[in-house]
């Protein structure tokens, strides 16, 4: 089931709707995506917004950040927020996308925007009172989460006619779902026909100055819904000339892995679990540094949650270490006075 939704409220994404353990909302202003919020029962908070920035009740916290068996961090130029006990992933790229998900064990047991995870579409579209409707607003509005200080107004779904030139260039981007034999390759497991239909109304009341920054988040959520049914539709970026976005100095990837190289990864032993994922990558020959590509010179250090450039000295246990290459390297001195004691054997 497929939807738009442009929402100005907090709306129930996902949640373990049996227990109460966990609950994810999906933060909309004037029809954005701005964020995400996690509860754990009613004790626990984190908001991450669309930009990255994590805070709890007002304070800032940084990244990376670990607590209360939840994670959040960045992966290959998007942020993430995750829990392996809860069961739970999401991720917000840097076209505010937000994808949300979760383990078998919840199957049958969410509520939301999100759906109810038993695998019959039929009825997706329960509200939060129970009934069952066929309109997408209808069952959208009713998951809003009103604050002790918000007040949610009732978003209505807009009838504009596409008569302006901005809509036929539009609508001649969303054809290829169609119309290409590229695309057409996963049509036999996705309709694209949804997608169309969103696509084609997106023509109607897009604000965007170039028609592909209109029709290109539909053909890459097509994509991203067929590379879950194990289809890999590669040269879509050419063939549709949509580029998504990626911070400054990386580049987009159709296929890659999930663990982009980092000046931290550099020393250590990583195991992917997933082979191909799209994302944000280092041009060939640099690694990520916190939120920048860096050639592996150029890595900087870390030493009691501090960065330290490359080239940096510090002094540990008597001995002088210096930053290289993301890592520290240190003289193997013994402190004065202090006394080696070697035991041997005859």
């Amino acid at each position: 089931v497929i939807y738009e939704f442009p929402g100005d409220c907090s709306y129930l994404l996902a949640g373990d709707c049996n227990h109460h353990s966990f609950t994810l909302l999906g933060d909309f202003q004037n029809g954005k995506r701005t964020g995400i919020t996690l509860f754990l029962g009613d004790v626990f908070e984190l908001h991450l917004s669309a930009d990255g920035q994590l805070s709890q009740g007002g304070k800032r916290l940084s990244l990376p950040y670990a607590s209360h068996a939840v994670f959040v961090g960045s992966e290959l130029g998007f942020y993430k927020l995750w829990s392996e006990e809860f069961g739970f992933a999401v991720t917000i790229d840097n076209a505010a996308n937000i994808a949300v998900t979760m383990t078998k064990l919840h199957s049958n047991r969410t509520c939301g925007l999100c759906g109810n995870f038993n695998a019959i579409p039929s009825d997706e579209y329960t509200a939060q009172e129970g009934f069952l409707t066929e309109d997408s607003y209808d069952f959208a509005n009713s998951w809003a989460v009103k604050g002790a200080d918000q007040a949610c107004r009732r978003v209505s779904d807009p009838t504009q006619s596409c008569n302006s030139t901005k809509g036929t260039a539009v609508l001649s981007s969303c054809s290829v779902l169609q119309t290409s034999s590229l695309f057409l390759h996963c049509s036999h497991l996705v309709s694209p026909d949804a997608f169309l239909s969103l696509c084609q109304a997106e023509a109607c009341y897009c604000d965007q100055k170039n028609p592909e920054d209109c029709s290109c988040p539909f053909l890459l959520e097509y994509v991203r819904t067929c590379r879950s049914h194990g289809v890999l539709l590669h040269g879509w970026v050419e063939e549709s000339q949509c580029f998504p976005k990626c911070p400054i100095g990386m580049q987009y990837s159709e296929c890659t892995k999930p663990c982009s190289t980092t000046c931290h990864s550099l020393n250590i032993q990583e195991v992917c679990k997933e082979e191909c994922v799209d994302g944000c990558t280092c041009p060939t020959g640099k690694v990520l540094d916190g939120n920048r590509c860096v050639e592996v010179s150029q890595c900087s250090c870390t030493h009691m949650g501090r960065h330290f450039p490359p080239g940096s000295t510090i002094s540990q246990d008597c001995n002088t270490c210096v930053c290289r290459h993301g890592s520290w390297e240190c003289t193997n001195e013994g402190c004065p006075g202090e006394t080696r004691v070697q035991w041997g054997g005859e």
